[in-house]
């Protein structure tokens, strides 16, 4: 629905320009029983019409060619017929309120004058304009369905409501859309210029300018608050010809991850950015120039980035109360730290605490700040960045004589003590039965790595993907429960628990209840689910089919066919899954606990089906071999100081 609605629009975009007029109206007709979108103006809501807006010289070869960035033509990608009506002047001075028919793909002109109305009255209004668009393709007429309350497929008004203001964003921000913008969603009527007014509060707008290719550069940030259920986030929209992309910004990492809150409200920060500096791709949904690389504050960022940083700095600055309270809560983090470990006081470094806190990210978790302390106490010993080609082989002798054994013991004992814990948490997990029931797949899924999120969101210390693979937490993209086009699951459909992609090669990861039976051969089994492999499969092949994955920040991680794929299905090992496995040609081995594995030719992919216990067993005896090194069980420092000293 939210496609069609905006490909209808589009359609109108491209022949007229927005102006404010009082009593000027646009109306967006949803009819959902007929399946069909009206769109009607008065002629004071937009520019005058221009009937060669219609007669360009492009024909159906555009759309042939696949070709974008005409409304006229993006329109047929949804409806397989589309009618106007206008007062319209023809080349022989006759004046009438026509009806035409669109038709791209004619040999003659693109508009057919009609003289039935059946599809569309002529337009009421001495100026202006009707479009109706009717027969959506097969693919989107589900999107023509209002399901009943309850279920997962309802698309809402609020929703379609939602979606127009988005698309609209910018010109009600400038004030260009009349006073009355209406939506008639199945005869109830909204006023789309009230809902932007009630919904959309302007906070503040400034102007930045960065040093690009040697010239000076401004943009203008425009800061609006918008209710927390009518927004997901906070974003940065970028606006090229005064038309929003889809270069949208998640700022709410590093920002706040939940929305803002009031006496009143909760609400996310909605922030615009616009230059004459931006150009559109042809299609105009993308900026072409969002991804140059700039020096700014001291380090080379992405245009984007900078922009960002820019922004959310100042909604830092609108926000004093959150702002103040984040800095309360690091300075706390801090001292407890320092009294824990008064040694990482050095890692101040010569500053105050406030000092040091004013300079800090005002997200950062504790667990970063024990991190950059530690780091930067064990530069005040010595700087390992000094070193360089043309450091003495006795200067790199006595570093790791001196310096590395001792902090590197320390730095390790922490990390050790760390993952031990987490380990007992996983045993206690699989092992235990808490108030009668056995833990959900959910908790473990959680001490793996965090539900609904990915590696554009969370970074290294948020996630314990090494208790699967020691390689894995370094990887390029990870993602957990998310479908290979960025939703969430849907009815119906399996999203993968967790997702890695590192360098062209991918591993998903299926993971099963702690004590689940049930596990069955047949592809009719009462639940899905009971099907590990065949679910695995499913979700490995919507991947293949689709040719990657869309991250949250709306960018599509590519996955060549030519590299295979493992896939992992994590289960507690029984009589009913090794029966299945066995009906189903699995290889099924016993060293170091039980596994099965089988390769699949036609996805190119390879399944392990893991024992939780040999997944934690696997992950205490890695724990185990820096256990010994602490232990002083094993001389590997010294071998490795023994050859560096030639001895």
């Amino acid at each position: 629905m939210f496609e069609a609605v905006s490909n209808a629009l589009h359609s109108i975009e491209d022949k007229y320009e927005f102006r404010a007029h009082e009593d000027g109206f646009i109306k967006v007709e949803i009819d959902i029983n007929s399946k069909r979108i009206v769109v009607e103006d008065n002629g004071e809501g937009f520019s005058a019409a221009n009937l060669d807006a219609f007669l360009t010289p492009f024909t159906g070869n555009k759309l042939r060619r696949n070709g974008k960035g005409f409304g006229r033509f993006v329109s047929f990608k949804i409806f397989d017929r589309v009618f106007y009506a206008s007062p319209t002047k023809f080349v022989d001075g006759r004046i009438a309120n026509s009806v035409f028919e669109y038709t791209p793909l004619s040999q003659d002109d693109n508009l057919k004058e009609l003289s039935s109305t059946e599809h569309l009255a002529p337009h009421k209004h001495a100026s202006g304009l009707s479009v109706a668009f009717c027969n959506p393709q097969d693919e989107y007429r589900k999107y023509f369905h209002f399901t009943p309350e309850g279920k997962e497929e309802d698309y809402t008004e609020e929703e379609i409501l939602i979606a127009l203001l988005d698309h609209f964003l910018l010109e009600f921000v400038q004030k260009k859309t009349p006073r009355n913008f209406l939506c008639v969603i199945d005869g109830a009527t909204f006023n789309l210029s009230d809902y932007f007014t009630d919904s959309v509060t302007q906070r503040d707008e400034d102007t930045v300018s960065f040093e690009i290719e040697g010239e000076n550069v401004e943009f203008h940030l425009r800061y609006m608050q918008i209710d927390a259920k009518k927004s997901k986030r906070h974003s940065l929209y970028f606006y090229a010809d005064n038309r929003a992309t889809s270069d949208l910004e998640n700022i709410a990492k590093g920002l706040r991850e939940t929305p803002f809150t009031d006496q009143k409200r909760r609400y996310n920060y909605l922030v615009s950015v616009t230059s004459p500096y931006f150009k559109a791709t042809q299609s105009r949904d993308r900026i072409e120039n969002l991804g140059i690389e700039i020096q700014h504050q001291g380090k080379e960022r992405l245009l984007k980035d900078a922009l960002a940083v820019e922004a959310k700095a100042r909604i830092l600055e609108i926000e004093p109360t959150y702002t103040g309270s984040r800095r309360a809560t690091i300075k706390s983090n801090v001292e407890e730290l320092i009294a824990l470990d008064p040694v990482l006081r050095r890692g101040l470094g010569g500053k105050t605490l406030e000092e040091f806190v004013n300079e800090r990210g005002i997200t950062e978790s504790k667990e970063q700040l024990a991190q950059d302390l530690f780091v930067a106490r064990l530069r005040s010993k010595f700087d390992f960045r000094k070193i360089n080609s043309k450091t003495p082989l006795e200067e790199l002798q006595r570093v790791v004589r001196n310096n590395i054994p001792a902090d590197a013991k320390e730095a390790l004992a922490i990390y050790v003590a760390y993952r031990n814990d987490v380990i007992k948490v996983l045993t206690e997990m699989l092992d235990r039965k808490s108030d009668g029931s056995v833990a959900k797949e959910d908790a473990v899924h959680e001490l793996i790595y965090p539900r609904y999120k990915d590696s554009e969101e969370i970074d290294y210390s948020s996630h314990n993907l090494w208790l699967i693979d020691d390689d894995l937490a370094y990887a390029e993209y990870i993602s957990s429960d998310r479908t290979p086009k960025g939703r969430q699951r849907g009815k119906g459909s399996f999203a993968h628990d967790i997702l890695v992609n590192n360098e062209k090669e991918l591993l998903v990861v299926e993971m099963k209840r702690p004590h689940k039976k049930g596990f069955v051969a047949d592809e009719n089994a009462d639940k899905p689910t009971d099907n590990p492999v065949q679910q695995l499969i499913s979700q490995i092949g919507e991947i293949r089919d689709f040719g990657g994955v869309t991250t949250s920040g709306d960018r599509k991680v590519e996955v060549s066919r030519e590299n295979m794929v493992r896939g992992y299905v994590i289960a507690d090992w029984n009589d009913d899954l090794e029966t299945y496995l066995k009906d189903n040609d699995f290889k099924i081995t016993n060293f170091g606990g039980p596994m099965a594995y089988k390769y699949f030719d036609t996805r190119n992919m390879i399944v392990e089906v893991l024992a939780f216990d040999r997944l934690k067993d696997r992950a205490a005896k890695r724990n185990m071999v820096f256990v010994d090194i602490l232990e002083g069980k094993t001389n590997f420092a010294g071998l490795q100081i023994s050859r560096l000293a030639g001895e």
